[in-house]
């Protein structure tokens, strides 16, 4: 169960898996987890002596996508894209409780765009998805943003939504794949479109490599493999790059987004709707009635090798819906400060001389860093 600062019961409780709290455990990772309606990003660790998760929760408004890349870390939100440093990065500044602590670097005003997924470029540069202008763009220095692709179907950057554009992934450091609901150049035209007009589209060819999807979410490369999430029919699958053809491995019970991976594991959150009551002839809610399954908010962890579904954590209450997730690989515990925290006048980095030993105030000690710290 989540509590605030101040002791009182939260509006979500929070319920692990205990087979994923060993998983966790043994593999030793941190995980970033945006609940996208609420705002709130989850930093899920385990805490050195401890048998439990630990969950530190940060407000942002309207957490969407969110990437790592070297010591850094990027969150897109309603209006801005939210750049991060790892504190602990720096030589000679230590924690006996962290082992990485994102402090806030960089706040680039971006406007209204819709920002969906978002990555880093080869060469560090952040790059996300705006979907209301069905592109991927760029913070820019003298504009709101910059353009850096749009489909080859689309004719004009106009606020319209066209095509439902929401996933992208690197390879090489260079865009890659996206994925969008439909093939239309007309405002909001992926609304009129059958559910199974969704498609992953190359970058690179301007071609689509697999079509017939539900809308889909989160392309991934993987081990030289292309991953999906085959979001409205609730289904995690891969699709072969030459042929195009969509295999389903898992039935995640749930609309899936911000996959990731894991040893053997892809991690990804499901959703509930975001109004009650089911949508007639839309796959995902059809199959769930049919079945008895019940919405769910959840993180769900599919095992590669097997295909079989993890419930791993169950949110109920005011929890509804989750975008993104991303894995700190060998971070036991992970902080992320706010915005507030990172104005803590003791708190200083200073980029010294060569030879002198680096400053830094003890706010990355601090036991409780963000809006909640709870043990699960």
């Amino acid at each position: 169960m989540i509590q605030n600062q101040g002791g009182q019961q939260a509006h979500t409780q929070v319920h692990c898996n205990p087979e994923w709290v060993e998983l966790q455990k043994k593999l030793g990772f941190s995980l970033l987890l945006g609940t996208r309606s609420m705002g709130d990003l989850h930093v899920i660790g385990f805490p050195p002596q401890s048998n439990s998760l630990h969950f530190q929760v940060v407000n942002f408004p309207l957490c969407m996508g969110m990437a790592l890349h070297g010591e850094q870390l990027a969150v897109a939100c309603q209006t801005d894209v939210r750049l991060y440093h790892n504190l602990l990065s720096v030589p000679g500044i230590e924690s006996p409780v962290y082992q990485r602590c994102y402090s806030p670097r960089s706040v680039h005003f971006t406007g209204d765009l819709d920002a969906h997924e978002l990555a880093f470029s080869g060469d560090g540069q952040v790059q996300f998805v705006a979907a209301k202008y069905s592109c991927v763009v760029t913070p820019s220095t003298s504009h709101s943003v910059q353009e850096v692709w749009r489909p080859g179907f689309i004719s004009a950057l106009l606020p319209e939504d066209r095509c439902h554009l929401n996933g992208m992934c690197m390879e090489n450091g260079a865009l890659k794949y996206v994925t969008c609901f439909a093939v239309t150049d007309k405002a909001a035209g992926w609304r009129g479109m059958p559910f199974d007009s969704g498609v992953v589209w190359c970058a690179q060819t301007q071609e689509a490599v697999c079509t017939g999807l539900v809308q889909p979410h989160s392309p991934r490369i993987h081990n030289g493999e292309l991953y999906v999430l085959n979001s409205g029919a609730g289904e995690f699958g891969r699709i072969d790059r030459k042929t195009g053809q969509y295999d389903c491995i898992a039935f995640v019970g749930g609309y899936c987004r911000g996959l990731s991976f894991v040893g053997d594991y892809a991690l990804m959150g499901i959703s509930k709707p975001r109004h009650d009551g089911y949508i007639p002839d839309f796959p995902l809610h059809d199959r769930l009635k049919a079945i008895g399954i019940a919405d769910r908010c959840q993180l769900i962890a599919v095992n590669l090798n097997t295909g079989d579904v993890m419930q791993a954590i169950t949110f109920e209450g005011a929890a509804r819906e989750f975008f993104d997730t991303v894995v700190i690989p060998d971070c036991r515990q992970a902080a992320v400060m706010s915005l507030d925290e990172a104005q803590h006048p003791g708190l200083l980095v200073i980029d010294q001389l060569a030879g002198v030993a680096p400053q830094v105030g003890n706010a990355a000690d601090q036991s409780s860093v963000g809006r909640e710290v709870a043990e699960c």
